[in-house]
């Protein structure tokens, strides 16, 4: 399992600071446009990534994720991840 830390500044449904449970890479499978046209077509997770993210367009430079945080499905950019969630995840299991 690949669990990711989402940066405690990203607000959107207060998801910052929270665990992401990555199901994949979508950057490999989908192109931006496809991200703009899902999200235009009713798909909730790309909906809610375009409207969180000003800066998404077809030349957008960060990966993207699809994952869970706590049950629900979300899109994520790599910029939006803390690098250090091996480190709490080791000091968690070692203050227990």
């Amino acid at each position: 399992m690949n669990i990711k830390y989402i940066r405690d500044d990203v607000e959107h449904q207060n998801i910052g600071g929270k665990d992401f449970i990555v199901d994949e890479e979508i950057t490999k499978r989908l192109s931006n446009e496809e991200i703009i046209k899902q999200a235009k077509s009713g798909n909730w997770a790309c909906y809610n990534f375009i409207m969180r993210r000003s800066d998404f367009n077809e030349n957008f430079p960060y990966k993207l994720y699809y994952g869970k945080v706590e049950g629900l499905g979300y899109i994520m950019a790599e910029d939006e991840f803390k690098d250090w969630i091996i480190l709490r995840r080791f000091i968690n299991y070692v203050d227990k």
